[in-house]
């Protein structure tokens, strides 16, 4: 996944997962003709959860990964933090599961002590 993204380019990516969530849903239809309209809205919610997580994914994501134009500085001793990388962790949401990144900071003089921006 790319970091910074404009409004059109997230809204873009979530309707091509929108779009492969809604051919899923036709193949399975298509191997499940004689589904109650129960067993096809149990089918659809399984998706809908994968398509949500995706979504919320593309929307944080896509919008702040908490990258400092200017190094933080440390609490402890002042020094000016080094970039690390980005960190990613899952979310398991209401809406469905997520995997965020967040910009990774380290202090070179303190062991231990990070920031994980926002906070």
């Amino acid at each position: 996944m790319s970091r910074l993204q404009s409004r059109t380019r997230r809204q873009a990516a979530f309707m091509e997962e929108a779009q492969h969530m809604y051919k899923q849903l036709e193949n399975w239809y298509d191997e499940h003709p004689q589904a109650s309209f129960g067993e096809i809205e149990t089918e659809a919610r399984k998706r809908r959860r994968v398509l949500m997580g995706k979504a919320l994914e593309q929307l944080v994501n896509g919008r702040d990964t908490g990258v400092q134009v200017e190094a933080p500085k440390c609490k402890e001793c002042g020094e000016v933090m080094e970039f690390e990388g980005y960190c990613p962790w899952g979310i398991h949401g209401l809406e469905g599961d997520s995997r965020l990144e967040r910009a990774y900071y380290a202090c070179p003089n303190c062991k231990g002590q990070t920031l994980f921006p926002p906070g």
